[in-house]
């Protein structure tokens, strides 16, 4: 089973499991995280991103299906994580990945091509060869691609101010990222959000 159907199935399971993926850099990290949101949407799952292992312990009156998101290297909060009754997926890294590798299932983003080949042939249905150029190139930027794609797929022409928007992106990405692994920072997600939102409007009209 290849990653993508095992992040698929993964989410489906009403397993308290738990998944590790070495994310590799950032721009990788980003691409994963995409995916494991793409299908969460589909199945209604409520993601958390949350440090505070203390607040884990509280249940939901209402059973709703949830995945908790932590982003750690630090071999003792992952030994804590992988010790509590909920689903999660930790992202960590190369050291993280080694320690585990012969104790449970694991995403390797060194895989990360493969899975953007699956993901996008398979899963999306799209078999245009120069989003999938693109998307492989710059993961970071994948979905914000195949958004661009969607919405207007006869009329598709793969972005070529790459470093401008990819350093522009990806420092979104970064700082919204960020704000998620805290607390009480709802209004700057929001912000931050809006930013990246009218600026996916502006590159849409230049085509």
């Amino acid at each position: 089973m290849n990653n993508i159907e095992f992040i698929k199935k993964f989410l489906e399971s009403d397993k308290d499991e738990k998944v590790i993926i070495d994310q590799v850099s950032d721009e990788i990290g980003t691409f994963y995280e995409n995916i494991v949101c793409h299908f969460c949407n589909i199945e209604n799952i409520k993601i958390e991103r949350n440090q505070d292992l203390e607040s884990t312990e509280i249940e939901s009156l209402f059973k709703e299906k949830k995945l908790k998101l932590f982003y750690s290297k630090n071999i003792s909060i992952i030994k804590s994580i992988l010790e509590r009754n909920f689903k999660a997926i930790i992202f960590s890294d190369y050291k993280i990945y080694k320690s585990y590798k012969s104790k449970m299932q694991l995403i390797s983003g060194y895989d990360y091509q493969k899975d953007m080949r699956y993901f996008i042939k398979n899963v999306l249905n799209i078999g245009n060869l120069e989003i999938l150029d693109f998307c492989i190139n710059n993961p970071q930027l994948s979905f914000s691609e195949i958004s661009k794609y969607l919405v207007n797929s006869d009329g598709y022409v793969k972005e070529t101010n790459v470093n401008k928007k990819n350093n522009f992106i990806l420092d979104i990405r970064k700082e919204l990222n960020v704000l998620k692994r805290q607390k009480g920072a709802t209004k700057s997600i929001y912000e931050i959000l809006k930013k990246e939102v009218n600026y996916k409007k502006f590159n849409f009209l230049v085509y």
